[in-house]
């Protein structure tokens, strides 16, 4: 079952969808061992810092990153910095009403 053409997107997606090997008669030329594998892994996921569960965090509180300029900081969000101040009046005030209370 060696084809030349190209297979056409029909068939592929018929024969994933019936479980069918696409490429079955390709053999291929060296066996891949799990360290491999594992360091091949690891540096393309160093190369990605779009992902991550710390920048997941940091996209929350963060303008998006702009892809064409990678090094430049990015700036809190209109929302982080509205509720942060807000928090720090709240705090702020609390303190102050509580140091300026009289002493029993």
């Amino acid at each position: 079952m060696i084809r030349s053409e190209i297979i056409p997107e029909s068939e592929l997606l018929e024969g994933l969808r019936r479980r069918q090997p696409v490429f079955a008669d390709e053999i291929p030329v060296a066996a891949v061992t799990v360290q491999e594998v594992d360091s091949e892994f690891r540096t393309t996921r160093l190369k990605r810092s779009d992902i991550g569960l710390a920048n997941h965090a940091l996209n929350l509180f963060l303008e998006p990153r702009n892809p064409f300029e990678p090094s430049r900081t990015r700036k809190p969000k209109m929302e982080v910095t509205v509720f942060g101040t807000l928090f720090a009046l709240v705090v702020i005030a609390v303190i102050a009403f509580n140091l300026a209370a009289p002493k029993p």
